[in-house]
């Protein structure tokens, strides 16, 4: 009973919770989302990079999660929302002017002499 009610360092205490209650219940949520990890160390720094993204993003007005999404599209090699946007923007600038009667003549009279 003693062992019960004995006082933990607040370092051992955070040790114990993380350990028994933080990362089993990370874990199983990452594995409901289909998340799989090669290793234990794996589904820690997982866990301990959402929570300093959570610590972070509260504490600045940087948007660190969209920076370290921006981040991985670029290692990816996927485009960012804001690169679709301006690629859609272009797109849509270019249908603009190819529909322009000026444009068309043009291109059919190229399109005629060749």
């Amino acid at each position: 009973m003693g062992e019960q009610n004995a006082q933990l360092d607040p370092a051992a205490a955070q040790a114990v919770l993380f350990e028994e209650v933080y990362l089993p219940a990370f874990a199983e949520k990452c594995a409901e989302l289909g998340i799989q990890f090669t290793d234990g160390e794996s589904v820690t720094a997982a866990l301990e990079t959402v929570s300093m993204l959570k610590q972070s993003s509260q504490t600045q007005s940087v948007n660190l999660v969209k920076v370290a999404h921006a981040a991985l599209c670029e290692q990816t090699g996927t485009q960012t929302p804001e690169q679709r946007k301006a690629a859609e923007m272009q797109t849509e600038k270019a249908a603009n002017v190819a529909s322009a009667d000026r444009i068309k003549q043009a291109l059919a009279s190229l399109a005629t002499k060749q």
